[in-house]
C-alpha cells in the first residue's frame, strides 16, 4: 500500500511539497504563525489576516462635587499684636484658646462659603458692636456647621449655598483692633456639635490666588 493510502486511512491530508522559491516561502509562512493558511480548491494558497484586538474606550470617572472651600483663598493669619490665627492658639494670656482658624482677607474682597449648606444664622460678631457680622451655614447631610465672622453678608437667611459661592465681603478689623491686627475672617467648624479644627476640613491657600479684590 502506498504512503498516500496509509495517510488517507489515518485521516491525514498531505500536500505535495512546493519546489524552489515556492518551497522557501511556504516553509517560512507556516513557521511564522502570523496568519492562517488555507488551500483553495484550485491549489492556490490563500491567507486570512489576523484581526487586531478591540481597543476599549477609557472609563470615564465622574468627579465628586466640591463640598468644601477656603473662604478667602489665603493662608492662615500668622502672629501679630493680638495673637496667632491657628486653631487652639493662646488668647488672653493663656486664659482661653482660639475656637477657630483665621484666614487672611483683604477688606472688601469676596468671602466664599466654606461648605455647601443652608444659611441658618446671620448675626453680629460682638455684643453691642453692630459693625461686624457673621454668616453661619449648616449641612444636615454631614452634621457640619460653619460660622464665618467678619463678613458683610450678601446672602439671605434660609438660602441654600454651594461651597465656594459668595456669601459676603470681608470687613476691616482695624477700627476694633487698632494695635495692628492682620485682617482676616474667623471660621469656626462644628461636627455633630463638637468644635473641630477648620484646617482638617477646609483646603489650604489657592496657588492661583492673586490677592485681587473681586
Amino acid at each position: 500500500m502506498s504512503a498516500s493510502s496509509h495517510a488517507g486511512r489515518r485521516g491525514r491530508v498531505t500536500f505535495p511539497a512546493p519546489r524552489g522559491a515556492a518551497a522557501t516561502f511556504f516553509t517560512a509562512f507556516v513557521l511564522s504563525g502570523g496568519i492562517t493558511a488555507a488551500v483553495a480548491a484550485d491549489g492556490a494558497l490563500t491567507t486570512t489576516p489576523r484581526q487586531s484586538p478591540a481597543v476599549k474606550s477609557p472609563v470615564t470617572v465622574e468627579e465628586a462635587p466640591v463640598n468644601v472651600a477656603n473662604p478667602t483663598g489665603h493662608d492662615l493669619r500668622g502672629e501679630d499684636a493680638y495673637g496667632a490665627g491657628f486653631f487652639g492658639a493662646s488668647r488672653a494670656a493663656g486664659a482661653r484658646r482660639h475656637r477657630g482658624a483665621d484666614y487672611i482677607s483683604e477688606p472688601g474682597e469676596i468671602v466664599r462659603a466654606p461648605i455647601t449648606g443652608v444659611v441658618e444664622r446671620i448675626g453680629f460678631a460682638y455684643r453691642g458692636d453692630e459693625r461686624y457680622r457673621y454668616v453661619e451655614l449648616a449641612d444636615a447631610a454631614t452634621g457640619r456647621d460653619v460660622r464665618v465672622l467678619y463678613v458683610g453678608p450678601i446672602v439671605e437667611l434660609g438660602a441654600t449655598v454651594e461651597a465656594g459661592a459668595p456669601i459676603g465681603r470681608a470687613q476691616d478689623l482695624g477700627a476694633r483692633y487698632p494695635r495692628g491686627i492682620t485682617n482676616h475672617v474667623h471660621v469656626e467648624v462644628r461636627e455633630n456639635g463638637a468644635l473641630a479644627d477648620p484646617t482638617n476640613v477646609l483646603p489650604g491657600a489657592r496657588q492661583d490666588h492673586g490677592g485681587a479684590v473681586t
